[in-house]
């Protein structure tokens, strides 16, 4: 035992100080240097395996942890060092070591106070390594071996108990993580199920809420993108009407379709960006008038609802927040008096009547939205959503249902 503690504190302390003198290193995880070849020591079986460590004093160590894996077991345990009296030591516990014979494979990472990992010794690929052999095969067969404690009389952290389980490994990049895990976005290491990237497409009906009062006049009819059809001929209305108190009036919108992508964040936001074509719904163009483009993007940002919510298949609500370009063509109707007093300029217009409404909303528009993603363990998910948007300068309110399909990467 006393060997393997003479080792351990030999080749870490030689590793930490080598650098020690490069005062200019590089930011990031210092690679320290170890003496070539085989790090072993020998010993028998339930005995533990001390690891002692000195940190010179320029390395700001907050946290030293001793990565170790026992012969005949796939995972990696990890164990916290106790600093004391200018060093850090622990010890792999003897009721671990149990009574397989083989190598017992162990390396260091010191980190930070914000997880930054500031040197190592050793790696998962080239670890020191302690030969455990049965006592007949000891060549200091002629030592003491310390007795296993009793399970019931060893708390975990004590040199020779059970380890004390560190949950989260703190890292402050992928680099500072073992095999398949990553840094998350709370600062620790983690096996990420998640996935990050996920491509709709997915169909939307618009419906507008538009103002009637004065919408067929000849300055609104230019200036604001409103278009009046009588009914009885499809020409456009040009009469004198005058101004009624008339209601707002929800209207048939375009139909779109839209193709989107989607990344995820942190746990619970994601930033979007969707574009969309409108198949159908497009009104007349009045005379002079700008024409109607059918595509619309959007930029927005989503907080989904639920504890991790990415990590697993099922619901998953959220609220939306975007902006974007578009324009929205909406049909209704509108009522129409003539003003006698004007006469009837235009001809053929009765004195009272309805006419077909079209008003061009847009450019612009800010939106927000809700819905749910109902996701699966393949990385397919369908999605319910609807948004009310508010378009300008031509004013509208739009609301829109939307459904689609998903994948995520």
């Amino acid at each position: 035992m006393s060997q393997t503690r003479t080792l351990a504190r030999a080749l870490l302390l030689g590793s930490l100080l080598a650098p020690a003198a490069r005062a200019d290193r590089p930011a990031g995880p210092q690679i320290l240097h170890l003496p070539p070849g085989r790090h072993e020591a020998e010993q028998g079986i339930l005995t533990p395996i001390p690891i002692e460590v000195s940190i010179p004093e320029h390395v700001p160590a907050a946290r030293v942890l001793a990565h170790y894996k026992i012969r005949g077991v796939p995972d990696w345990t990890t164990l916290e060092l106790v600093e004391g009296e200018g060093k850090w030591q622990g010890a792999i516990p003897c009721l671990e070591v149990s009574t397989i014979t083989g190598d017992v494979v162990y390396y260091i990472r010191v980190h930070d106070r914000d997880g930054n990992v500031l040197a190592y010794s050793g790696t998962r690929h080239t670890p020191y390594r302690v030969l455990i052999v049965h006592d007949s095969a000891r060549t200091d067969a002629t030592l003491d071996r310390p007795s296993c404690p009793d399970p019931a009389d060893c708390p975990r952290g004590l040199p020779g108990c059970p380890s004390e389980i560190v949950e989260k490994l703190p890292c402050a990049s992928d680099d500072d993580c073992e095999g398949e895990a990553s840094c998350g976005w709370h600062g620790y290491c983690e096996i990420d199920p998640r996935q990050h990237t996920w491509v709709g497409l997915s169909a939307s009906q618009e419906f507008g809420l538009i103002d009637t009062t004065g919408a067929c006049t000849l300055e609104a009819q230019e200036n604001e993108g409103t278009l009046c059809e009588r009914r009885f001929d499809g020409a456009v209305y040009y009469g004198s009407p005058v101004y009624t108190n008339e209601p707002r009036k929800f209207g048939l919108g375009n139909t779109r379709v839209w193709l989107g992508l989607e990344h995820l964040v942190s746990y619970a936001t994601s930033v979007r960006v969707r574009l969309g074509y409108a198949v159908r719904g497009t009104g007349p163009t009045a005379p002079g008038g700008v024409p109607f483009v059918p595509v619309a993007a959007e930029l927005g940002a989503v907080h989904w609802f639920g504890d991790d919510p990415f990590a697993s298949a099922g619901f998953r609500p959220f609220v939306g927040l975007g902006v974007g370009y578009g324009m929205f063509d909406i049909r209704t109707s509108a009522h129409v008096r003539a003003d006698v007093d004007q006469g009837d300029p235009q001809g053929g217009n009765d004195l009272d009547q309805e006419v077909d409404l079209w008003k061009r909303a847009g450019d612009a528009f800010v939106a927000v939205s809700g819905g749910t993603l109902l996701a699966s363990d393949s990385g397919w998910a369908a999605r319910a959503e609807l948004t009310v948007l508010k378009a300008f300068p031509f004013d509208a309110i739009v609301i829109t249902p939307r459904l689609g399909i998903e994948k995520g990467f």
